[in-house]
């Protein structure tokens, strides 16, 4: 066994929707150091250097099967899919409207399973082969005291989607997995962090005494679409300093 070799990504082909922003740009970066051809999506998305833009509303099964077409004329193949993309809409539950509701978990539910089930169809199940990845949270697995209703029942869902998509996929030998990290500075969240009060009760609460890291969350999702995870399914991994395992 070369370990050396286990731990790259040389000549697989990625997909991460929302790459282009966030998170998913930083797992974009890392995955294109360790060999990887990457294609991103996202309604804005553009080629920057080694990494190809291709717009896509995930929302829209045509705009998805479109991408896809342009991936299998370019690589004829996809290794790897990431689901980077999600929101949140900050409203208290007894506030919380069914619109904005909905739109949450459109978008992290729903066009989720839109985007991996035409992959999978499309390109792992045929090759028999596949990594899957989706970003949760540990908003999935703990509350907090308010605005977050919508975004913690769409991650809950996920992670059972993931589960669940484990178990019928694993014939395929596909992976499925996620991720669930604490908060990371990204343009959506910085307002939250700027808060003093905020941040210090934050860190507060996380053993290692900091919040994640961009890195901490490539690194992780590196590691689980590669080959060293090929017997990794159906879990979610949270990259949270500890948070999760205090009380």
């Amino acid at each position: 066994m070369n370990y050396r070799d286990i731990f790259t990504l040389d000549g697989k082909t990625a997909l991460i929707t929302g790459g282009s922003g966030g998170l998913g740009s930083e797992i974009a970066e890392a995955f294109v150091q360790c060999g990887a051809n990457v294609v991103v999506c996202g309604r804005n998305a553009k080629t920057s250097g080694d990494i190809h833009g291709i717009p896509c509303d995930i929302t829209d099964e045509g705009s998805v099967s479109a991408m896809l077409d342009g991936i299998n004329d370019r690589f004829g193949r996809l290794d790897i899919l990431v689901n980077c993309a999600g929101k949140n809409i900050l409203k208290p539950a007894e506030d919380y409207d069914t619109e904005s509701f909905v739109d949450v978990m459109s978008l992290n539910v729903t066009a989720i399973h839109t985007v991996t089930r035409l992959v999978g169809k499309r390109f792992m199940i045929p090759q028999m082969s596949g990594k899957i990845l989706n970003l949760s949270s540990v908003k999935s697995i703990i509350g907090t005291t308010r605005d977050y209703i919508a975004y913690c029942a769409s991650k809950g869902a996920l992670n059972m989607y993931t589960k669940q998509l484990a178990c019928e996929w694993g014939k395929y030998n596909i992976c499925v997995n996620a991720i669930a990290p604490t908060f990371v500075r990204t343009a959506i969240n910085s307002f939250q962090l700027d808060d003093k009060e905020f941040y210090d009760s934050l860190v507060s609460r996380i053993p290692l005494g900091r919040i994640g890291q961009k890195s901490d969350i490539a690194s992780a999702a590196v590691f689980l679409c590669g080959g060293g995870a090929d017997f990794i399914t159906g879990q979610v991994l949270c990259v949270d300093g500890g948070l999760t395992a205090r009380q």
